[in-house]
């Protein structure tokens, strides 16, 4: 069963699409392998942008006081610095660094992009519960969720006149990327357990990072919705023309051509998280977020999966069925979580994505 076949099977399971579609099959080489070349060339030039990050010398400064002890768990805060190497221009954002004092040596950690500070949005003492280390990351710390591209390291990394422009999205997928790559560098992340996660509008993001950095052994996203986890063909939930007429400065100028023509689309969603195979992906959906659309959350984690199952794993579980509010599929290397509730990422879903990379489920 390749991709094109998907939406139809799906379709007359659920009977929830009314109009007939078919999504578009993957790119493949002449070997018949996924190109993931020109798959990710296609997502940049079309949806996302490109980071250019040429000219740009990267330093890392690391608080001068010592890691300080609370609530069980050490805390650091390190400092990335961006600097033009031609001209005087640089940015830089802070990094938070929390890692629990109890580790087990299945200790993953996980680069979290997030809405607030920690101490307002991030449920660390939790996190931490679990033997987790967390790098925590305001997101607009690292340049602000606006359609200004002159602050922070925006201005380093991306020219909104030239063709292909990164959006706010590539910007802060990168800065993840940088900061994983470190953490990695410096022994603070073990190879095969480091892990980005978001939400909402950063569970877009951290799929992005996972697909384009294979530095990362998965992703979490949580609520993604339109331009993440979720398919834009006949979505019941945001379209292509609702987010790009609100946040055209997280996309690419050229993805607001598909703006009610998402059938002209040569990509799909199921492209971005099909980059991350065979690496893990979780996914986290909620009964009352209509806008976020589950069932097409749903339709693209199942499309993703041809490209698991040639990578010779299984992506989504299919023999589970369809999903009911309450479930969890979790048995491959997709996992899936329908939950009760709203728009959030609340303590329960951190709980079942670290549950999920640990093989807990």
């Amino acid at each position: 069963m390749n991709a094109l076949q998907f939406a139809s099977f799906l379709r007359s399971e659920t009977n929830r699409y009314a109009s007939d579609f078919t999504l578009p099959d993957y790119l493949y080489d002449e070997n018949g392998n996924f190109d993931r070349e020109r798959t990710i060339d296609l997502l940049l030039s079309e949806e996302y942008g490109y980071v250019h990050d040429e000219g740009v010398e990267i330093t890392v400064e690391k608080t001068k006081e010592p890691a300080f002890c609370v609530a069980e768990k050490a805390r650091e805060t390190i400092r990335f610095r961006f600097t033009l190497k031609k001209g005087t221009r640089s940015a830089s954002f802070p990094v938070d660094l929390f890692l629990p004092l109890t580790e087990d040596d299945n200790c993953p950690l996980i680069v979290n992009l997030d809405f607030a500070h920690e101490q307002a949005h991030c449920p660390v003492y939790t996190i931490m519960e679990q033997s987790v280390r967390l790098a925590h990351i305001y997101y607009q710390d690292v340049t602000t969720d606006n359609n200004d591209f002159e602050n922070g390291i925006a201005p380093l990394l991306s020219d909104r006149n030239a063709p292909g422009a990164a959006g706010k999205i590539a910007i802060w997928a990168y800065a993840a990327y940088i900061v994983g790559r470190f953490l990695l560098e410096e022994g603070y992340a073990k190879k095969g357990s480091l892990y980005v996660a978001g939400h909402s509008r950063l569970g877009k993001t951290a799929l992005l990072c996972a697909a384009l950095y294979p530095i990362f052994d998965g992703a979490h996203t949580n609520a993604s919705g339109c331009s993440g986890a979720a398919i834009a063909r006949d979505t019941h939930g945001e379209t292509v023309k609702q987010i790009t007429t609100r946040f055209p400065f997280w996309f690419t100028p050229a993805y607001e051509k598909y703006s009610e023509h998402e059938e002209e689309m040569p990509f799909d969603q199921h492209y971005l998280m099909a980059l991350i195979a065979p690496r893990k992906i979780s996914v986290v959906t909620a009964e009352k977020d209509a806008w976020a659309d589950t069932e097409a959350q749903y339709l693209c984690a199942e499309a993703a999966s041809v490209i698991y199952e040639k990578c010779g794993v299984v992506g989504l579980d299919r023999t589970f069925g369809l999903m009911k509010t309450g479930d969890i599929n979790a048995k491959g290397c997709i996992g899936f979580s329908m939950r009760h509730g709203i728009h959030h990422f609340n303590a329960e879903d951190w709980i079942f994505f670290i549950q999920y990379i640990k093989g807990l489920l």
